[in-house]
């Protein structure tokens, strides 16, 4: 290069078309002092892409500050650590932009300036807000940034940005949701939905994908418990009864132990509770009382049949569940076919009472002749031997000749098998309320031990259970009509009666022994008090109980486990791990149509399978399909998801 072009302006070097490179380079002062700062990334650009470029300021400054949007959103949540990440090219570059693009001087305006335009999201700060809205997360400062920054008169602001409209609301849903209980069952259900067409909007705020509107998102499951329980309780003969709940009654639990599942333990939680007072235990007792009605003379004459073990052979094991409920069976159900596995799920009657030590026996796939009555509530090795605990069913089964599995140990596939798993009953007990806040991971180990089972070759698994359970936050009421006299056996929702004892209280028949009485605590009450989680008695919740049979289809895919999928207001979350490689996730309209695609995923830790969709809200409410495809195109998983909805 000749001592001229050095002694020349950057911009005519590079614009010289026989000395220089012949591009059109802007002659102005802020492209040559950019060039001076930019010239290494300039030159990083290939020559060929420059060619029809037009260099200017705004170019380079583009070099060296590639992601305005989000220098912007670092600077507003920590300006201290956000001026150290940059040299003084690309500082200078940064706080160039801001001014040019978003009327917004870094240095002199400050953080809770640029909180506030952020917050008002005009004259080109709305992409910045929406960048903010997508992965919240990243910038754990800038709520308190918007907190401080907002406005003394919002008109017309959008109420959405600032994190104080939003606690005000959740304030007036709580104080509303806590009187729910004055008001009778029919009008807390009008007003509830009233609610959520007032505050569902909330969800798509901000403040939803950070969790704090636990109401807001809690509302929306309410308002399904509303919508569900709106109808009169029927009456009828027990099996229309559990028809009836079999075919969508139970939706009514799962959504309310979604809505509990929403608001943290805390005030948000109490105003859940009292709202499902208002509206769920109504319900729950008069759907408790018409089974009851219909299942003293059925069960006394024969008619109520516990569903029997199920019938084995080889290649069969089956998996017992203590206490799984049909609401959370739907849930192990979806988890199972999200894996590949295929499934049916059907339903059947629990043994009376509905407690462990007398349905478990029952599902023992043994010659059943071989138990008989204990002297409580519990079978017994017949004729009179020890009670049918744990040791006593596996001496039974193994002389079957079936493989009793213990922890991870899947056995032999050419025979049959008995195993156990989950702890929902124990936690249950142990936790009360908070058994909600532990029941994905249950329903995930459960899943993970279906999944081991056939992988190592099993042909079909049956998964079966003792009995369901009911749970209401503030708690079931106490029953005082049962003298504790005339009991030999008492437990939370029923006793065993003394022979020739006489009592108001409903009684039916033993499964063990049919001339033992068994006393039911009417409706939902309970002869303990303090309860909040409990079984034993007579209601849809304990006893229609699930059976899924699973086996594994051709297209099962072997590692791949969906282990959350979660909306907060539009934005979705979902961890996939056992990614093979080559593999992708999608979120797409129409399962099998790849080029159906809702979204691109905003956000990706591969390493740890994190997904992130942020949904146009255009889209809400409509049936969206997580999928799992293989590099071959093959769908490995697919899951169904409703946008902007966890039900």
């Amino acid at each position: 290069v000749s001592v001229d072009v050095i002694n020349h302006p950057l911009s005519e070097i590079l614009g010289a078309p026989q000395a220089g490179f012949g591009l059109s380079v802007a002659s102005d002062q802020p492209t040559t002092q950019g060039l001076v700062a930019g010239i290494g990334q300039l030159l990083d650009v290939p020559l060929a892409q420059l060619v029809n470029k037009h260099i200017d300021a705004d170019y380079v400054n583009g070099l060296l500050s590639p992601d305005p949007v989000r220098a912007l959103l670092n600077y507003i949540d920590d300006p201290a650590r956000s001026r150290a990440s940059m040299d003084a090219p690309a500082w200078a570059a940064f706080t160039q932009q801001a001014q040019d693009d978003y009327a917004f001087s870094p240095a002199s305006d400050g953080e809770l300036r640029g909180a506030r335009l952020l917050g008002q999201a005009k004259n080109g700060w709305a992409p910045v807000w929406e960048r903010f809205q997508q992965n919240p997360d990243d910038f754990p400062n800038i709520p308190d940034r918007l907190r401080a920054a907002r406005p003394d008169e919002l008109l017309p602001e959008p109420a959405s940005a600032w994190p104080q409209e939003n606690e005000t609301h959740e304030d007036q849903l709580r104080a509303i949701l806590l009187d729910l209980p004055n008001l009778h069952a029919t009008p807390a259900r009008t007003e509830i939905q009233r609610l959520e067409r007032q505050h569902g909007e909330r969800r798509k705020w901000v403040w939803s994908q950070l969790g704090q509107a636990p109401l807001a998102n809690a509302l929306q499951h309410l308002a399904l418990v509303a919508q569900l329980t709106k109808a009169a309780v029927q009456s009828g003969t027990v099996d229309s009864i559990a028809d009836r709940f079999s075919e969508g009654g139970w939706r009514v639990d799962q959504a309310a132990l979604n809505a509990i599942a929403e608001a943290p333990s805390g005030p948000a939680r109490e105003a859940v509770a009292r709202a499902l007072d208002a509206i769920y235990r109504p319900w729950m007792h008069d759907e408790a009382v018409a089974l009851q009605s219909a299942i003293g003379p059925e069960a006394s004459t024969g008619r109520y049949t516990a569903a029997a073990a199920p019938t084995v052979a080889k290649g069969d094991a089956v998996v017992f569940i203590d206490g799984l409920r049909l609401d959370i069976a739907h849930r192990l159900e979806a988890r199972l076919e999200d894996i590949g596995l295929r499934t049916d799920l059907t339903t059947g009657f629990a043994a009376l009472p509905t407690i462990t030590q007398t349905a478990k026996p029952v599902l023992v796939p043994i010659d059943q002749t071989q138990l008989a009555a204990g002297e409580q509530l519990d079978a017994r090795r017949a004729p009179d031997g020890p009670s049918a605990g744990v040791n006593v069913l596996r001496s039974l089964m193994a002389t079957a000749q079936i493989q009793v599995l213990v922890g991870d140990d899947v056995g032999d596939p050419s025979g049959t098998a008995w195993t156990e798993t989950g702890e929902i009953d124990r936690r249950g007990h142990a936790l009360g309320v908070d058994l909600v806040d532990e029941l994905d991971n249950q329903i995930g180990r459960i899943a993970d031990r279906v999944r081991e089972l056939t992988v190592a070759g099993w042909q079909r698994v049956t998964v079966v259970t003792d009995h369901g359970w009911l749970l209401l936050p503030n708690g079931l009421v106490k029953n005082e009509s049962l003298p504790v006299a005339v009991t030999v056996k008492r437990k939370g929702r029923c006793a065993r009666v003394k022979p020739g004892a006489h009592l108001e209280t409903p009684t039916v028949p033993w499964h063990w022994d049919n001339d033992v009485r068994i006393a039911v605590a009417h409706g939902i009450t309970c002869f303990e008090v303090g309860k909040t989680y409990e079984h034993g008695g007579v209601s849809p919740q304990e006893c229609v109980v699930p059976r899924l049979v699973v086996t594994a289809s051709a297209t099962m895919a072997s590692t791949v486990s969906l282990d959350e999928l979660i909306w907060r207001g539009l934005r979705l979350r979902a961890v996939v791990t056992g990614l093979p490689d080559g593999a992708h996730v999608e979120l797409r309209e129409t399962v099998g149509d790849p080029n159906s695609i809702l979204v691109e995923h905003t956000d990706v830790t591969q390493a740890s399978g994190q997904f992130t969709w942020f949904v146009p809200d255009d889209h809400e409410g409509e049936t969206a399909h997580l999928v799992v495809v293989n590099a071959d195109g093959r769908i490995l998983l697919q899951r169904a998801t409703t946008v902007g909805s966890n039900s």
